[in-house]
């Protein structure tokens, strides 16, 4: 469980959080549908030929902008920044030769700016807020949470104090914001006497986490956001970063589950490398649900009464539907059709998992 439950675990030497969590490849999603690539090239080469259209296109990264306010969090490569059906483009009021447009761009540290791009026919226009902080600064709030997480509690002290030492690392603030956010959510979701929020609120909270935190690639951010997507049953996000840790081991065999197919979701370790930085951060539900996540069906059976006990708790819905899809997967896998149709018939109206809970009573039936 997190730090506030178990202590500093394993993190005694102040080596810093550099290797804790092991990532897998970048995966680019398009925006506008399901697919996912492996690469810029690409996804920038399925979007022209699968979704034109005449607006001018800004990418970075391989990713088009849109019309909402992009945070750039880490230095451009001049060669990320591409235009399409753009013939004349400005920066803030300034012509820029299209060309031009990502030099000029990788030299934004700390400002927000507004790109206009136009042809013939139409002009669209971009706003990018730079706030690319320091590599000292990050390492900086990474030590200050090692030192908050050494007193092994969490409390409104804790995070204030994590807060003022983070205050000499000014470019990281976001960063630690975001962090913050997490640390208030989990105060209210675990309804700690420290916090004064209603229970709903831990929701915002972690979204706010994720907002600021997503596009910083540090391993306390990649591991936060994908803690809070496996609590908000958002399973493939998590597997971005490879099936090598226990929150991915879990949300891809939930997503296998859901999916249908059993074999693949067998195939996954049933015991993955168990993370510290990933303990360090979780809370008491979350920290249940991955270790059952992982386990293997002879491992869960002893356990299948503090599970139902669970189930049966004050827990957020988002806790209990993942608890029923796993207790039903583990009733039907042991042949115990009652069980597993006593936790179908509690999901068989839920818009996401209705076609699971068919395709699970069939196959219980042909059993019983």
């Amino acid at each position: 469980m997190g730090f506030w439950h178990t202590g500093y675990m394993e993190f005694h030497e102040p080596a810093g959080l550099e290797g804790a969590f092991t990532f897998g490849p970048k995966i680019y999603r398009c925006q506008h549908c399901a697919a996912t690539f492996f690469s810029a090239d690409a996804l920038r080469v399925h979007r022209f030929e699968s979704h034109p259209y005449d607006r001018p296109l800004l990418l970075l990264d391989g990713v088009e902008a849109g019309t909402t306010p992009i945070r750039i969090t880490r230095s451009l490569d001049p060669d990320s920044v591409m235009t399409s059906r753009c013939e004349r483009s400005w920066i803030n009021g300034a012509l820029v030769a299209p060309e031009d447009l990502g030099r000029q761009l990788a030299e934004i540290r700390n400002d927000s700016v507004t790109i206009r791009l136009a042809n013939d026919n139409v002009s669209a226009e971009f706003t990018l807020r730079f706030e690319i902080a320091a590599l000292t600064d990050l390492e900086g709030v990474d030590r200050c949470f090692l030192d908050v997480a050494r007193r092994g509690r969490l409390d409104r002290r804790a995070v204030e104090d994590f807060i003022t030492m983070s205050r000499g690392y000014p470019t990281a603030m976001g960063y630690c914001d975001g962090i913050c956010e997490y640390f208030y959510g989990v105060l209210v979701k675990e309804r700690s006497p420290e916090s004064s929020l209603p229970y709903a609120q831990y929701r915002e909270k972690f979204n706010r986490a994720v907002d600021a935190l997503q596009d910083i690639e540090r391993p306390l951010a990649r591991v936060i956001c994908a803690l809070i997507a496996f609590h908000f049953n958002h399973f493939s996000p998590c597997l971005d970063v490879g099936e090598v840790n226990r929150v991915d081991v879990a949300s891809g065999r939930f997503e296998r589950w859901i999916a249908g197919d059993l074999s693949a979701a067998d195939q996954l370790p049933f015991r993955p490398r168990t993370e510290a930085l990933e303990r360090l951060l979780t809370d008491f539900e979350a920290e249940r649900l991955l270790q059952w996540g992982v386990a293997s069906p002879e491992a869960l059976l002893p356990q299948i009464d503090d599970m139902e006990a669970m189930a049966r708790s004050d827990l957020a819905e988002f806790d209990r539907t993942k608890l029923r899809v796993l207790l039903a997967e583990l009733y039907a896998s042991q042949g115990r059709v009652s069980g597993a149709k006593r936790h179908l018939q509690e999901l068989r109206n839920n818009q996401a998992l209705g076609d699971w809970a068919e395709r699970l009573l069939v196959r219980v039936g042909e059993t019983s």
